[in-house]
């Protein structure tokens, strides 16, 4: 039996933008029918008859579009945050699934929105051997807290384990999504992500791509870039940059430069 531990917090629709959304829609409602109202008592002797009418019937199909509208952003899925993982809620089916924190295995952190700026305000996130994207949107209540809660518990688990596996002579297994400008905000069912993914494998040695580039940890003296910064670079001890990928096009983009900045202060011995 899978252990949750303690309820942390709940994250379900933001309330903020379901009251705004609600009040709004209700207001051009009220005012459609107030002009119905006012043409039905005083129609026959009203100027500008066909302005009234115009301007209720406007009012009424905001207010239904928006009513639309708030239905159309409520999330899927929400979320509540336990001690030893994330239930997921599906507001389909309203299925329950639970998943701990060390079976979380691919997270990506990208922007939505136009003025977000270099703001990462969404993630999508998958657990081991599992094909099904989970995603966490800014109209998910308190969706920033979450999103930072999983970076860290990820690293905190996945990190030694990476750490083991390599000083054991093995890969670890990173994806690059393809044009991520567009793509993850496109292309995020399973079947079309995977589609547009290709492979890094990172060893205590050597880091290699599907694409045929190959680079020795050894050569790799620096690292820059992050989340706050679209590009990270693997730098040589002249500042050549010898690999770039963008951060939000790169599967767990922090455990692979937690793991590049350890292998750089401390090269890993690999044991036969």
């Amino acid at each position: 039996m899978i252990n949750e531990g303690r309820l942390l917090s709940q994250h379900g629709f933001a309330k903020a933008n379901s009251w705004i959304t609600l009040v709004l829609s209700v207001l051009l409602l009220i005012g459609g029918a107030v002009q119905i109202a006012f043409l039905l008592a005083f129609g026959h002797t009203a100027a500008g008859l066909h302005s009234v009418v115009l301007s209720a019937l406007l009012s009424i199909a905001l207010g239904i579009v928006l009513i639309m509208l708030r239905r159309f952003i409520r999330p899927l899925q929400i979320y509540q945050l336990h001690e030893n993982g994330i239930l997921v809620i599906s507001q389909t089916d309203k299925k329950n699934r639970f998943i701990p924190f060390e079976r979380i295995m691919d997270i990506y952190r990208f922007r939505t929105g136009k003025y977000t700026r270099r703001i990462l305000n969404t993630m999508i996130f998958r657990e081991e051997n599992s094909k099904t994207w989970h995603r966490i949107t800014p109209n998910i209540a308190h969706s920033e807290r979450l999103i930072e809660v999983i970076k860290n518990e990820q690293l905190m688990f996945r990190g030694p384990w990476a750490l083991n596996t390599l000083a054991q002579g093995g890969d670890i297994l990173f994806t690059r999504l393809l044009n991520a400008r567009c793509g993850l905000k496109r292309f995020i069912s399973s079947n079309l992500l995977a589609t547009h993914e290709k492979r890094i494998r990172l060893s205590a040695l050597m880091l290699t791509t599907d694409e045929g580039k190959t680079v020795p940890v050894e050569d790799i003296q620096f690292i820059s870039g992050g989340s706050n910064s679209p590009l990270i670079r693997l730098l040589d001890k002249h500042g050549r940059i010898l690999f770039s990928v963008p951060y939000t096009s790169l599967s767990s983009a922090d455990l692979f430069i937690a793991l590049i900045e350890h292998m750089i202060q401390n090269r890993i011995p690999v044991r036969n």
